[in-house]
């Protein structure tokens, strides 16, 4: 099936990926959020399927010079995304039998789906899939990109520690979108959590977390994961 919108938007795709190697950049960003359905019986499941890794995987091959990292989300607009999961989404990619597609992480779209981010950055790590991550916060009821660490603290620390662990080398870029606050403030407050993370993973005990850890002892784990982060806050930096 290839409707004339949909090689339209293929096409639109293809000539972002154009600008984008003339900028200098090195992967599109891909949000699907108007592939997917909103009632029962609406569409045919492997229909949308099949068109959707076919589509990712047709720019992929004519752009074998690029990345194109796919940035998953529950739902909104659609009551419900084809790409919804890092799992889905890895099944897609494992699907497309491609090099260069890969996922964007987002925090708050990861919370918003139920996952732990940091079990979530761990499963598509393993698969060397992780192109970019975008860090916010919300209160898992929507997408609210709220400021980073403002609700899920210990959370935000616990996914910067999973990417530290694997030595991942990417930027940490902000996706915040303060509706009341000063946009400025609220971008400077997101920075500051996330030095005081990047601080805190510097003094973490790493070794007494892996022992708490492989014994399972949540409570000790808190402890050490808590101590981190205060420590690096009382240091200002």
């Amino acid at each position: 099936m290839d409707t004339p919108i949909r090689r339209e938007a293929i096409e639109l795709v293809s000539q972002a990926a154009d600008l984008t190697r003339r900028l200098g950049g090195d992967y599109v960003k891909l949000w699907p959020g108007q592939d997917g359905w909103d009632y029962p019986f609406q569409a045919d499941y492997k229909a949308l399927w099949t068109m959707s890794i076919e589509a990712v995987r047709e720019l992929a091959q004519r752009h074998p010079d690029l990345r194109f990292a796919i940035e998953y989300k529950p739902r909104e607009p659609r009551n419900r995304m084809t790409f919804s999961s890092a799992a889905r989404t890895l099944l897609a990619i494992e699907e497309m039998d491609v090099p260069n597609v890969g996922i964007l992480l987002d925090f708050g779209h990861s919370l918003y789906g139920l996952e732990s981010p940091a079990d979530a950055a761990q499963m598509i790590m393993a698969r060397d899939k992780l192109y970019a991550i975008d860090v916010n916060d919300n209160f898992r009821g929507w997408d609210d990109d709220m400021v980073v660490g403002s609700i899920h603290l210990v959370e935000t620390f616990e996914f910067f520690h999973t990417l530290a662990q694997a030595n991942w080398q990417g930027v940490w870029q902000l996706d915040q979108f303060p509706f009341r606050e000063n946009a400025v403030e609220a971008a400077r407050a997101g920075i500051e959590v996330i030095r005081t993370i990047w601080h805190a993973l510097q003094i973490l005990d790493t070794d007494a977390l892996a022992d708490a850890q492989a014994r399972q002892d949540a409570l000790a784990a808190q402890r050490i994961a808590r101590a981190a982060l205060l420590s690096a806050q009382l240091d200002g930096r």
